[in-house]
């Protein structure tokens, strides 16, 4: 198992905002060299600046489009000339891409996948090459989704994306394991409070809101950075993948129900929306933000009904109990 310095060199794909931030955040509390890169400047240089105070040992912006492999290379270049090793990358470029697949331009469903997957690949052959020569460990970590389990009714590309990305990830662990001492992980997040819903495509007429409970940047930052000490093939986060068990049991009916439940969600409920490509195609506007309070109402409504579903649990069970001692107290 691969054993990476106690000072890594890490660099963090859309360390801008959301699970790339924490994750490069986390990075830096520990004291590592952080790397960040993501398309929009000011963002970028607000959160080297935030990474900084969090006490990195040192930190580089570097303004990458994931899409373009010639940037992707520059910047591991850029890495290399700086700290002259990377020991961690980490994929966490990403949005998605909601709405009925038919309605949505053919480019957009297209912008999607290059940004998900092939983000990634590009990634991968731009630090996998170095970490061979060098020969020593190395870890490389994509972020991955439920929906790259789950097939995802309603974000058919981005299900796409996820799914196709869980393949490469697992494909290039085994090639690589066997010749080398790079572990390839995936992470595999349910939703999560990050401000992607803003960068999110959205054609679906309404306010996009994510399906409870919903998991926080710093959980799936917390994945990334224990990967780094001891490698996995794959880690999940958040209560919402057991919904993978019944899936595998019965996938046209399971199939069946989450089209008709996120449907009636996602299409017909919530707050009207414009229809938007949201910042596929270019940066979003805004402060560099780890979470954006995505889902603070759905979460509400999970708290209240945990809490009434325990508290009827616990009634149950006392009324279940006072039943039992009272028949036994009753025996001669």
């Amino acid at each position: 198992m691969p054993q990476i310095p106690s000072d890594p060199v890490v660099v963090v794909t859309g360390g801008s905002s959301g699970i790339g931030l924490a994750t490069a955040s986390a990075f830096a509390r520990r004291g590592a060299s952080v790397v960040i890169a993501a398309r929009g400047h000011d963002r970028l240089d607000q959160a080297a600046s935030e990474c900084r105070v969090l006490g990195a040992a040192a930190v580089l912006a570097v303004p990458t489009d994931v899409t373009d492999a010639g940037q992707v290379q520059e910047l591991a270049d850029a890495a290399l000339r700086r700290f002259g090793r990377i020991d961690v990358w980490a994929n966490i470029a990403g949005t998605s891409l909601w709405g009925p697949f038919e309605e949505i331009p053919l480019e957009t469903h297209t912008r999607l996948i290059q940004l998900d997957l092939l983000g990634a690949v590009n990634g991968c052959a731009a630090v996998v090459p170095h970490m061979l020569e060098r020969g020593g460990p190395g870890v490389v970590v994509n972020i991955v989704s439920f929906a790259g389990r789950v097939p995802t009714p309603w974000a058919t590309s981005y299900s796409a994306a996820k799914f196709g990305l869980a393949g490469f990830t697992d494909a290039l662990r085994y090639e690589l394991a066997g010749r080398s001492e790079i572990a390839v992980c995936g992470v595999y997040p349910a939703y999560v409070d990050t401000p992607t819903y803003r960068a999110s495509g959205n054609y679906t007429n309404r306010s996009l809101r994510p399906v409870p409970p919903v998991v926080s940047p710093e959980r799936v930052a917390d994945a990334v950075v224990r990967l780094t000490v001891r490698p996995r093939r794959a880690v999940r986060v958040g209560a919402l993948h057991a919904a993978s068990l019944p899936y595998a049991l019965a996938p046209g009916r399971v199939g069946t129900l989450a089209t008709r439940v996120l449907g009636n969600y996602l299409l017909r409920s919530g707050p009207p929306a414009p229809r938007t490509d949201g910042a596929l195609f270019r940066p979003s506007p805004g402060a560099a933000l780890v979470r954006g309070g995505w889902g603070l109402p759905e979460r509400a409504r999970v708290r209240r009904a945990t809490v009434s579903a325990g508290l009827g649990l616990a009634g149950a069970s006392a009324v279940v109990v006072s039943r039992r001692l009272t028949r036994r107290a009753a025996r001669p």
